[in-house]
């Protein structure tokens, strides 16, 4: 079980560089037409976006000290990369202090940073990084909506004394309907085991909770980074967060000490 030390959080604007590279636009945009012609798909007409690589790698040594090696590193994200013929977590072990172990997470959609948070507190690390990224473009023709803005946040976990992460809840095919009474529920748990934390919701859950307890309510726009983007500028004390993704049905909750 771990507790957050330190946590950085950016916005990206323009294009990844990586884009300004005109053989390797050609490949992705030939990759994406591949990938999604079978289902009567096209890639977009102007491939734009982020590298999750770019990316993370400035959060890395934002948050990272040379003198603070990390055993264990996870990319959390839901939005395709522009990237996708690199294996973004292996990259970002080579360049984060430590060359830790990594791993990448995803097609959960805003329930993947809550999945890496369980990977961090069970995979039994001394320091850990966990980043979520999501980017506000898709590199093919779709009607789903997309996130306002290309943001990252890193979040370094540490073993210590005192307070930590001591809880994370996943629930799976949560319909909207039954997300008040399963929420309730999961949260005079957490509570009762963590009394004075505050309570942190995304406003997708609270839109659809509308009898929850007294919280600070994350704006919509940014489904994969908001509730984490809120913790990142916390300056301490114990924080309930909890998040809810309508089109995958997962309602998620976790229980952050923030040094």
């Amino acid at each position: 079980m771990m507790r957050l030390v330190r946590a950085g959080r950016r916005g990206f604007r323009g294009d990844a560089a990586v884009l300004a590279d005109d053989d390797h636009r050609a490949q992705v945009t030939e990759y994406f037409a591949d990938l999604v012609g079978p289902f009567g798909g096209a890639p977009a007409a102007e491939l734009s976006g982020h590298s999750y690589g770019e990316m993370a790698k400035a959060l890395v040594a934002e948050v990272v000290a040379e003198s603070e090696p990390v055993d264990l590193l996870v990319l959390a994200f839901s939005i395709h990369d522009v990237w996708p013929g690199r294996a973004t977590a292996t990259y970002l072990s080579h360049v984060c202090p430590g060359t830790p172990m990594s791993f990448a997470i995803c097609d959960q959609g805003s329930a993947s940073p809550f999945t890496g948070l369980r990977v961090v507190r069970d995979y039994g690390a001394r320091r850990a990084l966990l980043v979520v990224v999501e980017q506000a473009s898709l590199p093919y023709e779709s009607t789903a909506a997309t996130p306002l803005e290309h943001r990252g946040v890193a979040m370094l976990y540490e073993d210590g004394p005192g307070t930590r992460v001591t809880d994370v809840r996943q629930y799976p095919d949560v319909d909207p309907a039954a997300v008040p009474g399963s929420a309730s529920l999961a949260v005079a748990e957490l509570s009762a085991g963590h009394p004075g934390a505050r309570v942190v919701l995304s406003d997708s859950l609270a839109a659809v909770w509308p009898d929850g307890p007294d919280h600070e309510r994350v704006p919509a726009g940014q489904p994969t980074t908001g509730v984490w983007w809120h913790l990142a500028e916390e300056r301490g004390g114990t924080v309930l967060v909890g998040d809810y993704d309508r089109e995958l049905r997962y309602l998620c909750f976790a229980v952050v000490a923030v040094s």
